[in-house]
């Protein structure tokens, strides 16, 4: 084998060896990308299941129903609490939103955050809420939000305690029907 046929083997294995290379970039950056989606929608599930075990405390359930119904009836200590619970879901939702505009969060996750919002927006004290609290946020999310605000309605608040077990007697009567 000459030089020269040496030289321009080492040459194609050099060039075989640079392409592996790429590809097993390509893949790595692809994983990484996964992983950093999983963590990102993983943080998000954590931080709305903390509140949401929050808000169960029966002090502070007690207040948020109050709070949703727009109950006037508020000392300003129940009132401050209020606010703090809003204030903390709608910063968490600007996470969400900012999350999902630079691309980090799917767009199933985001319509799942979108049909909270929604749901929360037919309250009347969340909507109060909202138009005090939303000049503290930047412009795309505060116009997000009273876009929010623009497609729902006050609606009086079904009484879920009672559709709920309505439900449970269904399923209860449909398990004992034999198959």
């Amino acid at each position: 084998m000459t030089l020269e046929e040496i030289f321009y083997a080492s040459q194609s294995i050099a060039a075989v060896a640079v392409i592996a290379s790429i590809l097993y970039l390509a893949q790595q950056v692809r994983q990484a990308d996964r992983v950093q989606r999983g963590i990102m929608q993983q943080g998000r599930a954590d931080r709305v299941s903390q509140a949401s075990l929050m808000v169960a405390d029966p002090g502070l359930a007690r207040i948020f129903q109050k709070g949703q119904a727009g109950d006037p009836d508020f000392s300003p200590e129940e009132f401050t609490q209020w606010i703090m619970l809003c204030r903390a879901m709608f910063i968490s939702g600007e996470d969400s939103f900012l999350q999902h505009k630079a691309g980090l969060l799917s767009a199933e996750a985001f319509n799942s955050y979108v049909a909270g919002v929604r749901t929360y927006f037919t309250a009347p004290g969340m909507r109060a809420a909202w138009k005090l609290f939303s000049p503290q946020f930047g412009r795309d999310f505060r116009e997000f939000g009273d876009s929010m605000l623009k497609q729902t309605q006050v609606v009086h608040a079904a009484d879920a305690l009672a559709e709920w077990r309505k439900l449970v007697r269904a399923e209860s009567s449909a398990a004992a029907k034999p198959i």
